[in-house]
């Protein structure tokens, strides 16, 4: 049996991935690749590891947290990608990989991709809803400004404000519009303003976002999540003045209005004072006619009472009631005495036949009437007995006597 030896001392494994890493950085020190994410996590530490694969092959990648804090949008599994870096080895796996400084979405600018993602967790999130948004005041007393405060956007608003409505007061928070850094410096003054406002420092009615037309990039500050953040919880209704009409940003969804152009936010917010005015004078024209009519109406109502009877001569009507009240009382007393004297005519005929009538009278013609002591007629001898009390009434008086005798007695 012959055992082979190597002529020259074996590698180890260390050295012969490092020199084929070596070999592998010097031969691709930045590429581009284009392929399908995968497997896509974040570790604890903020790096990104995910997988670039094709239909053919895949290729591990790793984005360390130094170039992706830079990132607008986030990688998903599933999404077509184009990453530029350089090809390196991983020696304790014996693997090379794809270390990506620049990621872009394919077939979409990295900035448009972020600008939907952030739409829709904003929206998942209830940012958009219009039942929360608040009114805005008719007549503001004090209004916050967030804007840049050399810039030709925060002009416009003082000199409207001073031309519409001059009696609201402007607090100024002055702050970058644009830039790195200057979606932060917005959030932070408009926290401030509210802070103000929750402290009473500084009551405001409305916040004006103001920022004059730009670019995508310009702008893009108000497309960030802190602003949109800010707008949301702001206590204070907020209206988002930023670019032109056609340009739409995440503030303006937020904001409790939209308003095209900083100056078309003055307009929302503030009545016209020369409209007001000339309201107010046609006001007060159409008083004084409703008044002057009503003070017509009045005059001629009083003339038609002071041509009545009754107003000229008030004692007249009084007058004729009493004569009136006088003849109905003579009537009343002529009536009256007839009304008697028939009375007294008709009762003398009656008591006249009533004493026709009275047995008494036949007692006046010697007749007598005869009665027993419980004041029972005697009509027969047969109700009497010896010894009764009778009462005997004549014509004048009566005559008590005792019975002796009576003819309806046996033996009489």
């Amino acid at each position: 049996m012959v055992v082979a030896t190597p002529k020259t001392e074996p590698l180890t494994v260390s050295a012969l991935t490092s020199q084929l890493r070596g070999v592998v950085e010097r031969t691709f020190p930045s590429v581009w690749v284009a392929g399908e994410v995968s497997n896509f996590t974040r570790a604890s530490s903020g790096h990104w590891y995910f997988t670039l694969k094709d239909a053919g092959a895949q290729l591990r990648a790793a984005m360390f947290r130094g170039f992706n804090l830079r990132m607008r949008f986030d990688p998903r599994d599933g999404m077509e990608v184009l990453a530029r870096g350089r090809v390196s080895v991983y020696d304790p796996r014996g693997e090379y990989q794809l270390l990506v400084e620049e990621l872009q979405p394919k077939g979409i600018g990295a900035a448009e991709l972020a600008l939907r993602q952030l739409k829709e967790k904003l929206l998942a999130k209830g940012y958009f809803d219009p039942k929360r948004k608040r009114r805005l005041p008719r007549f503001p007393r004090r209004v916050g400004l967030v804007a840049s405060a050399t810039g030709a956007a925060v002009r416009d608003l003082v000199e409207l404000f001073a031309k519409r409505w001059p009696l609201t007061e402007l607090v100024l928070r002055p702050s970058r519009v644009q830039g790195d850094g200057a979606a932060a410096e917005v959030a932070a003054a408009l926290k401030m303003l509210n802070h103000f406002h929750a402290t009473r420092e500084l009551p405001l009615d409305a916040v004006i976002l103001g920022r004059g037309g730009g670019s995508a990039e310009d702008l893009w500050a108000f497309n960030e999540e802190a602003v949109a953040d800010a707008v949301f919880r702001s206590v204070v209704p907020v209206v988002s003045a930023v670019g032109h009409e056609t340009d739409v940003t995440v503030a303006d969804l937020v904001a409790d209005f939209r308003a095209e152009t900083p100056s078309a936010a003055v307009v929302a917010l503030t009545p016209d004072r020369r409209e007001m005015m000339a309201g107010l004078l046609e006001l007060r024209t159409r008083l004084s006619e409703a008044v002057a009519h009503r003070l017509e109406l009045a005059r001629q109502r009083v003339e038609q009472f002071a041509a009545r009877p009754a107003l000229r001569r008030p004692l007249q009507r009084v007058r004729d009631l009493e004569q009136r009240l006088d003849g109905l009382a003579g009537r009343l007393h002529r009536a009256a005495g007839q009304r008697v004297a028939r009375t007294g005519v008709e009762l003398a005929a009656l008591a006249a036949r009533l004493e026709t009538l009275s047995p008494l009278n036949v007692l006046t013609r010697g007749y007598s009437l005869t009665h027993t002591a419980d004041g029972t007629l005697v009509r027969s001898a047969d109700q009497v007995s010896a010894g009764d009390v009778l009462v005997t009434r004549v014509a004048a008086g009566e005559v008590v006597s005792r019975v002796e005798k009576s003819s309806g007695e046996p033996g009489a």
